[in-house]
C-alpha cells in the first residue's frame, strides 16, 4: 500500500509542476509555458497541449492589444481634426466662415461614424463564429450599390444574368459589396466595371477599377486590418484600412475565397469566389 502511494505521488509530481506553473500564468505572462516532461507519455502530451494553448492565447491577446492600438490611433485623426476646427472658429468667430466650418465638421463626424461602423462590424464578426443563411440575390445586391452610386463620377457597368443567387448572411454580402465597389471608385481614374458569372458551381464575382493597381507584393497585405498602400491618399478620402479586411473575412465565412490582381485596364480586380446554390 505504501509503494503504491509513493509511486503514485512521484507520477504525479509532473503534473502539480505543470498545475503550478499555469496557475501562475495570466495575461501578463502569457509567453511562459508549462514543463514538459521527457517521457513521451500522456503527461508529456497534456503539457503539450496545455503549452499550444497558451500559444494560440498569447497571439490572440497580441492581436487584440494591436487591435486596440490601431483603433485609438484612426480615432485620434478624425478627433483632432474636428477639435481644431472647431478651437479655431471659437477664438475668432468674427472671421470664420461659419457655413464651411459646419460642414467640415460635419464631414469630420461622418468619418468618426463610418469608423465607429467599421469598428463595430469587426468586433461583430470576431465574436460570432456562426453565419445567419438564406438564398441571396448577389446581382440583385449589385445593381442596388451601383444605384446609389450612379453620381460618383467614374462610369459604372454591371454584366450578370437577371439573378445569381448563393447563400448566406444577406446583410453581411451586401457590406462585402459595399466595400469592394467603394474601394474601387476611390481608387479608380475613369471607370468601374463590376461582373458576375457561374462558373464549375461557383459565383464569380469580380470588380475592376482603371486606378494605378496594386504592386504584386502586396496584393495580400491589403486584406489586412489597417492596412494602407497610399497613407495619405487612403487618409484623405476617409479610409481606416478596413474595408478590404472586412471583405475577405465575410468571404471566408461564406466558405468562399477574395482575391486581388490586375485588371485588364491596368488597375486592381477583385475576384469573389463563391458556392453557387
Amino acid at each position: 500500500m505504501l509503494g503504491a502511494y509513493v509511486g503514485t505521488r512521484t507520477a504525479l509530481r509532473p503534473v502539480e509542476r505543470m498545475r503550478a506553473q499555469a496557475a501562475a500564468i495570466s495575461q501578463r505572462n502569457l509567453h511562459e509555458r508549462v514543463p514538459v516532461p521527457p517521457t513521451g507519455d500522456v503527461v508529456a502530451r497534456l503539457a503539450t497541449t496545455l503549452n499550444e494553448t497558451l500559444a494560440r492565447l498569447e497571439t490572440a491577446a497580441e492581436q487584440q492589444r494591436g487591435f486596440v492600438a490601431d483603433a485609438a490611433h484612426e480615432l485620434r485623426s478624425p478627433i483632432a481634426s474636428l477639435r481644431a476646427i472647431l478651437e479655431v472658429a471659437n477664438e475668432h468667430p468674427e472671421r470664420a466662415d461659419w457655413p464651411q466650418v459646419s460642414g467640415t465638421a460635419i464631414e469630420e463626424t461622418k468619418r468618426l461614424q463610418k469608423l465607429a461602423d467599421d469598428l463595430l462590424l469587426v468586433a461583430k464578426l470576431d465574436a460570432e463564429p456562426r453565419t445567419n443563411t438564406q438564398s441571396v440575390d448577389l446581382a440583385e445586391l449589385v445593381r442596388r450599390q451601383l444605384a446609389a452610386r450612379v453620381d460618383e463620377g467614374p462610369t459604372l457597368s454591371f454584366e450578370a444574368a437577371d439573378s445569381v443567387l448563393v447563400t448566406g448572411d444577406a446583410g453581411q454580402l451586401d457590406r462585402l459589396v459595399r466595400n469592394l465597389v467603394d474601394n474601387a471608385i476611390r481608387h479608380t481614374r475613369t471607370m468601374v466595371a463590376v461582373s458576375i458569372e457561374q462558373l464549375h458551381g461557383n459565383v464569380v464575382l469580380q470588380v475592376d477599377d482603371d486606378g494605378a493597381g496594386i504592386p504584386e507584393p502586396e496584393r495580400e497585405r491589403v486584406f489586412e486590418r489597417f492596412t494602407r498602400l497610399d497613407e495619405a491618399r487612403s487618409r484623405d478620402a476617409g479610409g481606416a484600412g478596413l474595408g478590404l479586411a472586412i471583405a475577405r473575412e465575410i468571404a471566408l465565412r461564406h466558405h468562399g475565397t477574395l482575391t486581388a490582381a490586375e485588371a485588364p485596364s491596368g488597375g486592381a480586380r477583385f475576384t469573389l469566389v463563391l458556392p453557387q446554390v
